[in-house]
């Protein structure tokens, strides 16, 4: 006797098994779902500029040992202070 599953529960086993399989990212050997450090500093408090906008290179070392890849770059408040938000893409 063949056991039967649901529907619902062989797509989702068969797509996790392909998911978990992709190699296919943006440098050899690197899954799509790669962990993406984001990296922030204070820039603005209160209205006066208090920090460069340019990336820490070594943070951004630390974060990812082997080489890192800007993937976005963003901005974000909490109160008077604006915060520049890096997020990378690990080698």
């Amino acid at each position: 006797m063949v056991p039967v599953l649901p529907l619902g529960m062989v797509v989702v086993a068969a797509s996790g098994a392909i998911a978990g399989t992709t190699e296919n990212g943006p440098f050899p050997g690197t899954s799509v779902r790669a962990e993406e450090p984001r990296l922030e500093r204070l820039y603005r408090d209160g209205g006066r500029v208090v920090g460069s906008p340019i990336l820490d290179l070594q943070a951004a070392e630390r974060a990812c040992p082997n080489g890192h890849q800007v993937r976005r770059h963003d901005a974000r408040e909490d109160g008077s202070k604006v915060f520049l938000v890096w997020t990378l893409r690990c080698r």
